[in-house]
């Protein structure tokens, strides 16, 4: 069972579940970072408040073997029908699993109306994605205004998880 940790990581996930890495588009972005002094190495360099707030510890890039659903791993989230606001929490367990087994990414609710686990309404935060940009042990969940740029145009659009875990 994973422990409480003080540790906060931010999952920039592409707005779009199903868009791919596109490596040399990142590999880019990447470069600009560390270009920028963001970046040395994987870790963080001299301006590293530039992407977040405070700095960072570590970038990576988290490329799961199937699509997955980024959240926060302690204390886990809410997810909420769009369509009448009730809580889903019984049934996404059971939807997420038949997803990881090939079928489509739905949740029913009661009300009759079946939804995209990406279109569910979390809080905090969660997204569905192929892919995430990692950046481990911040302060902030928000990211600072020259890092949304260098962001998206390694990824495009995204959403911004933050994630309490190891």
């Amino acid at each position: 069972m994973p422990r409480p940790t003080h540790r906060l990581n931010l999952y920039v996930v592409p707005d779009d579940p199903d868009r791919a890495l596109d490596e040399l588009r990142l590999a880019a972005a990447v470069e600009r970072l560390r270009a920028e002094g963001v970046l040395s190495g994987w870790g963080p360099g001299a301006a590293a408040d530039r992407l977040v707030p405070g700095g960072f510890r570590r970038l990576r890039i988290d490329r799961p073997a199937q699509a997955c659903l980024y959240g926060n791993r302690q204390g886990g989230f809410h997810a909420r029908c769009p369509s009448c606001g009730d809580h889903l929490a019984r049934a996404l367990g059971p939807a997420l699993a038949q997803w990881r087994a090939g079928r489509p990414r739905l949740v029913a609710c009661g009300c009759g109306v079946s939804t995209d686990i990406a279109a569910l309404d979390f809080a905090p935060p969660a997204a569905v994605g192929q892919f995430a940009v990692e950046i481990r042990d911040v302060q902030t969940t928000e990211l600072a205004p020259d890092g949304k740029p260098w962001l998206a145009s390694g990824i495009g659009g995204f959403v911004v998880v933050g994630s309490r875990g190891p």
